[in-house]
């Protein structure tokens, strides 16, 4: 794993990825900016993304993603409830708090533009919802985007979760978009805050946790958080999102 020494570093900055007419810009910050060496402290995650064709076109349409973690980063779910997928389709952002809202592990927003045959494309904002979920048996993150604009649209997208033996990254995410999601339009920016504490058996546990991976004798390290590969229409694209941290003394 690459590590570099930093006397200081700012929060947060925007990796931007851009291969022809195609354009991903990705940026996170995780808080605390310090965590503890090696045992993994609760954290909150903030991520926000953003795809478009810098001439103004049309981008392809997102297909597949995969999101890789670093290893550092712990993902628990244990003792937390789960919703199960067929309970967030279809259903409104209010209905899947109602029957999901215990499992909810993260909310934002959402930017997306539905394309009408004959009728061109049409700007719509919609909320996004994150809960703990099951694919298939397995643990799952499950993410529902809702909007009532140019009229009402639920979609649900599962991520399996699978743990990394070896390398920098520990956890892997994928998914595959649904191909009505295809059909309705396309999702061009997200701004998401994932966090979720909670109580089990008599012990406070947190979903997202993270340590700080700084060497002895180094209090502050740049680290490659997660890496993205995201696959569109015709080609596939990687974005590395590399963060610092320091030591909590």
């Amino acid at each position: 794993m690459a590590l570099v020494p930093l006397a200081g570093a700012s929060l947060a900055h925007a990796t931007a990825i851009q291969s022809g007419n195609l354009r991903v810009t990705v940026l996170a910050q995780v808080v605390p900016y310090k965590l503890p060496r090696t045992e993994a402290a609760p954290i909150s995650v903030f991520v926000s993304g953003h795809v478009e064709e810098p001439h103004g076109g049309m981008p392809p349409q997102l297909q597949t993603m995969k999101i890789e973690v670093n290893r550092h980063g712990v993902l628990q779910s244990k003792g937390l409830p789960v919703c199960p997928i067929a309970r967030l389709q279809p259903s409104s952002t209010k209905s899947a708090l109602v029957k999901c809202g215990d499992a909810l592990i993260g909310s934002g927003q959402f930017w997306a533009h539905i394309v009408l045959p004959e009728q061109g494309s049409y700007p719509t904002h919609g909320r996004l919802l994150i809960f703990n979920g099951r694919l298939r048996g397995r643990p799952a993150v499950l993410a529902h985007i809702y909007t009532q604009n140019p009229f009402y649209s639920s979609f649900v997208v599962a991520f399996a979760i699978r743990r990394i033996s070896d390398g920098v990254y520990g956890t892997e995410l994928t998914a595959s978009l649904p191909e009505s999601l295809g059909e309705w339009g396309y999702v061009d920016r997200i701004k998401l805050t994932l966090r979720r504490e909670y109580a089990f058996k008599g012990r406070k546990l947190s979903y997202f946790n993270a340590a700080c991976p700084a060497p002895a004798g180094v209090n502050a390290v740049a680290f490659q958080l997660a890496r993205a590969t995201l696959g569109f229409s015709g080609q596939s694209l990687k974005a590395t999102v590399t963060k610092t941290c320091a030591v909590k003394q």
